[in-house]
């Protein structure tokens, strides 16, 4: 069964991007949704980074929602964030599934990015513990201990920019080479108005 995707894009836009789906999945969409707030945007080779270093438990996923008493990572500078390694397992695949059409599709794969991703509650199925921790049992009816089966939707979409990432990032470079190199430049010449204007005084007490 295929589902609609939330995101809409026009004809043209549709051409140059590839989807993907996963669905009545066992995983938590809440954790889901935060490893897919961290690839947006990214290319397919930053995306598969960012998740193979959280299933490798390298790099945590920084978590801005659904973090209640988390704990704050260093390697995140401080904020909240863990491994979520069943969600970004099933994150790299679904990416993979993508980069699979768009290269069916003929797209370029120096160009992909990706342009969407989402994660959402699918099915909820009744279920109860029986027992507690430490082996206590619970019992059923009244006294049971609710504790549901949920499944999760998920959503992927690539899309094809302009330029390559490789061209936007030497551009970045070059961009930022000549902004320090402007401020090098201002600072000197501003040194040397002012040593100018020492000697200038010296020369008039003199």
């Amino acid at each position: 069964m295929v589902y609609k995707y939330s995101i809409r894009l026009n004809a043209e836009e549709a051409k140059k991007s590839a989807f993907a789906q996963f669905h009545d999945v066992d995983a938590s969409y809440k954790d889901l949704s935060q490893v897919f707030r961290a690839l947006k945007g990214k290319s397919i080779k930053k995306a598969k980074t960012i998740l193979e270093e959280a299933i490798s438990k390298k790099k945590a996923i920084p978590f801005k929602k659904f973090n209640k008493g988390m704990g704050h990572r260093s390697e995140l500078g401080g904020r909240k964030g863990k491994y979520p390694i069943k969600e970004a397992r099933l994150a790299l695949a679904l990416l993979e599934n993508a980069e699979a059409n768009a290269l069916q599709k003929g797209l370029s794969q120096d160009k992909l990015f990706v342009r969407h991703a989402a994660s959402y509650k699918q099915n909820v199925f009744k279920r109860y513990r029986k027992y507690w921790v430490g082996g206590n049992t619970i019992g059923y009816g009244k006294r049971a201990i609710w504790s549901n089966y949920v499944t999760c939707r998920a959503e992927l979409v690539l899309s094809e920019a302009e330029k390559s990432f490789e061209e936007k990032e030497n551009q970045r470079q070059q961009a930022k080479k000549e902004r320090k190199e402007k401020k090098e430049k201002k600072v000197k010449g501003g040194a040397e108005t002012e040593r100018g204007a020492h000697a200038q005084h010296a020369q008039q007490k003199a």
